[in-house]
């Protein structure tokens, strides 16, 4: 997959852009608040419609704006292809691909990102977890992100009612065809997630093996709120579901909260059977990282039949020198690369050469 034209309006310091990368490597440089990380979280939010760094839209457009506009023209395969999102300070968000509103994109298209926050992915809070399973696995999953979506407004609506219950507003039976609904969306949410784990996990084992766990063996464990054991089946895990709803009903309205389902779920790691966030060493932690993000990218292209753009973000630093010649050598000649780094432009990037752009205040300048 390559990026062709970059296309960018009013996105944050940037307002405008026209950028014609290079088909393999691009290493952006440029000191603090420049605009090298906003460059790569544009081409991320061109592809999936969100950012990396916030969950608040509004960030994404330029102070003083009301809208920002993201255009990429790529090249997947043999096929030509356009995406565009036009994001409004209202909230409202208007995507096409190939001049086709509201057409969700491809599997294909989601690249893979690497920021130093992702060296959190093993000791960070289960919320961090999450959103990566849920902007960046789960979307190999036709269909992931619209399930995900109802799953999350029927959880709103649930909740609602369950906060009426404590001041007797509300009956049980009226939470009834909710119960129901949030089943079956999280069901297929959890049967989605155990599969494609299912298929991550043999790759992360080979990678971390690869990249510095030798004699060590890395694994991956879905951590259900539900009684799951060894169940990765839709229908049985609605079942579960819905018996975990009827099960916990007094505690959930004395909450007012619901407290099952893919929203409480975490993904545990392990080396040699443990915890690795309790019992794994800061160097195995960031070999375990390295070792999904590299899986992540080889897992797109068993999904998607390509290998997507790669995005790192100013991650060198925090690598050691024998991690960072293993990730140069996991995506180099694979796809294109989107590098940014604030070493001068006239040193070697962890032996990463191609094309050298610096970002001054939010301009882009060839070379150093």
């Amino acid at each position: 997959m390559r990026i062709q034209q970059i296309r960018l309006e009013n996105f944050r310091g940037y307002a405008r852009l026209h950028w014609q990368p290079d088909p393999l490597i691009n290493i952006i440089t440029g000191g603090n608040a420049q605009g090298k990380t906003n460059l790569l979280e544009a081409i991320f939010f061109g592809f999936t419609g969100h950012s990396f760094r916030t969950i608040r839209d509004r960030e994404m457009i330029r102070w003083g704006s009301s809208f920002c506009r993201v255009e990429i023209n790529f090249r997947s395969g043999q096929q030509e292809n356009s995406t565009v999102i036009l994001l409004t300070a209202e909230g409202k968000k208007q995507r096409k691909l190939n001049a086709n509103a509201g057409r969700v994109m491809d599997p294909v298209l989601l690249p893979v990102v690497f920021t130093p926050d992702h060296l959190l992915m093993i000791k960070g809070s289960p919320a961090v977890r999450r959103r990566w399973l849920d902007q960046e696995v789960g979307p190999l999953q036709p269909g992931y992100l619209t399930c995900l979506r109802r799953y999350q407004q029927v959880l709103a609506q649930r909740n609602k009612l369950l906060q009426g219950m404590r001041v007797n507003q509300r009956t049980r039976q009226e939470l009834e065809p909710w119960n129901q609904q949030l089943a079956a969306f999280g069901a297929k949410i959890i049967a989605w997630r155990c599969r494609l784990l299912a298929e991550l996990s043999p790759i992360v084992r080979e990678i971390y093996g690869q990249i510095g766990g030798r004699g060590e063996k890395a694994g991956l464990l879905y951590l259900s709120s539900l009684p799951l054991e060894r169940t990765t089946g839709e229908t049985e895990i609605c079942e579960r579901f819905m018996g975990e709803l009827s099960r916990r009903y007094a505690e959930e309205v004395a909450r007012g909260q619901t407290l099952t389902g893919p929203h409480r779920d975490d993904l545990g790691t392990t080396i040699n059977g443990q915890d690795a966030r309790r019992f794994g060493s800061q160097g195995q932690q960031r070999t375990l990282v390295l070792a999904l993000k590299l899986a992540q990218l080889e897992l797109g292209r068993r999904f998607a039949g390509d290998y997507p753009v790669v995005l790192l973000d100013d991650v060198f630093y925090e690598l050691d020198q024998n991690r960072r010649a293993q990730l140069v050598e996991h995506i180099r000649s694979k796809t294109q690369v989107f590098v940014t780094t604030s070493q001068s432009a006239g040193e070697d990037i962890a032996g990463l050469s191609g094309r050298v752009i610096t970002v001054r205040e939010h301009v882009l300048h060839e070379g150093g």
